[in-house]
């Protein structure tokens, strides 16, 4: 009983916490991503009863986003697209996703440890997976459609793993079903990330057990990868994305011709994990090089993680975490890649984080299997490991802190903006870019919202709830 206790106390305190500040900051109106949905999108089909779902499956910014589509659809019919209710929806995604997360993380650590230790323990991890610090994710419903695909892609790896490594057949359909859900309802951007995260996982494993692997392990690997291959064609068939393509090859060059600038806009995205880009403009001793020397600091622990995982033979009961920590690895150099060009710090934005707290919840979650074992680490080993712990943990409270004390202001900002979609047809560009970085774009899409009393306009005048 006192195990079950530390487990729902270390699950729905930083769940409640997580909730909290999305129910008090989140706003009803809507901006950014979402905006290009509506004029000349699958919403302005619907709203002329003209709506296929061939609507729905069309790309949008080179990916396909039927799942959140469904949802802002279900939005439409029964709230009048309150944008605040699809917010409101991420922290219950980031709940389901903890739970598969202590599901793996208890069997990792049986039967050495106690359930109540397992529990304790374990709300080391919720602590990083509920942290504000990712707040753009919790406030705004446009988030979800990246968000949700976590829960999709980790449910997707373990059943991988449990049909793969362990040999259980019984979960082929479930492997299939959940990457077939994953990747062509809920990819969001990550599954741009899954494929190469994956192959370096098992890929790994399989040259580490090479030598005693069966036949059947290769036949299980074939034919996952026939099922894989078919649901990835099935994607991107048509996906017709070449001016995409074309733009991000353009920053990849910028990226090969400055070679530092890009170095310091990946340790950038590495601090901005720990420490909030709030945190950066509150606090006036971080500065822009600071962040880099964090960044470097979570870079290392990040080295130091994925060596502790083989050092220990962590592989030999779970993959999730490597798994983790690559599809955040290859999240950041996909990240570099399509928004270099915007700037050196704008992979700072808090919207990145809901991949990277995944990456750090996996870096504890190794380093806290070390410390238990029963061959301890040495001191020099045992200390590094306790620092990391440490600048990790004192970072992400300094950064809930800080959230938690600029969310008034966040308040005050979504009320203008609010204004400004109320005066739609006067507002002056400079004013629309506020709510998206397309001015024209956003007055065309809010009139159509008025038009049809939806979102800002199903209730006047106020706009944030």
């Amino acid at each position: 009983m006192k195990s079950k206790t530390l487990f729902y106390l270390s699950l729905l305190l930083p769940f409640a916490l997580a909730f909290a500040y999305a129910w008090t900051t989140a706003p009803a109106l809507i901006c950014r991503d979402d905006l290009s949905l509506i004029k000349g999108g699958w919403v302005e089909s619907y709203l002329n009863g003209t709506l296929t779902f061939a609507d729905l499956w069309r790309p949008n910014d080179f990916s396909r986003t039927l799942g959140y589509n469904l949802l802002m659809l279900a939005d439409i019919k029964w709230f009048s697209m309150n944008s605040r209710i699809l917010a409101l929806m991420n922290p219950f995604f980031i709940l389901a996703s903890a739970l598969l997360f202590y599901q793996v993380y208890r069997k990792s650590l049986a039967p050495e440890h106690s359930p109540g230790f397992v529990a304790l323990t374990f709300l080391a991890l919720t602590f990083i997976i509920f942290s504000v610090i990712q707040w753009e994710v919790l406030i705004f419903g446009y988030a979800l459609v990246y968000h949700s695909s976590m829960l999709f892609f980790i449910a997707s790896f373990i059943s991988l793993e449990l049909f793969l490594v362990n040999g259980q057949r019984k979960y082929l359909f479930l492997t299939v079903a959940l990457h077939a859900v994953a990747i062509l309802v809920f990819g969001g951007k990550l599954y741009i990330t899954y494929a190469p995260a994956l192959g370096v996982t098992f890929l790994s494993y399989a040259l580490i057990k090479s030598s005693g692997l069966a036949k059947s392990f290769w036949l299980r690997s074939l034919t996952i990868a026939v099922f894989l291959a078919i649901i990835a064609w099935i994607y991107i068939y048509q996906l017709h994305q070449k001016d995409y393509v074309a733009k991000h090859v353009f920053f990849i060059s910028g990226i090969l011709a400055h070679p530092f600038t890009a170095f310091q806009f990946i340790l950038a995205s590495f601090g901005a994990s720990i420490v909030s880009v709030d945190t950066f403009f509150a606090c006036h001793y971080f500065s822009f090089h600071s962040i880099l020397l964090i960044g470097f600091l979570v870079v290392f622990y990040y080295i130091l993680s994925v060596f502790l995982f083989f050092k220990s033979r962590m592989y030999d009961r779970t993959n999730l975490p490597l798994f983790l920590i690559m599809q955040t690895l290859f999240y950041f150099g996909f990240m570099m890649i399509v928004r270099f060009g915007l700037g050196v710090d704008y992979g700072m934005a808090s919207r990145y984080t809901y991949v990277s707290v995944c990456g750090l919840a996996a870096i504890v979650w190794i380093f806290i299997f070390v410390l238990t074992r029963p061959d301890k680490p040495k001191l020099i080993l045992k200390s590094t490991i306790y620092s990391g712990l440490a600048i990790i943990f004192s970072a992400l409270l300094l950064s809930t802190v800080i959230e938690w004390h600029v969310r008034p202001f966040k308040k005050v900002e979504f009320t203008k903006l609010a204004n400004i979609s109320m005066r739609v047809d006067t507002a002056s560009a400079e004013e629309l870019s506020l709510i998206w970085l397309w001015p024209e774009q956003a007055r065309a899409s809010l009139q159509i919202l008025r038009e049809h009393k939806l979102n800002v306009y199903r209730k006047a005048p106020s706009a944030v709830d």
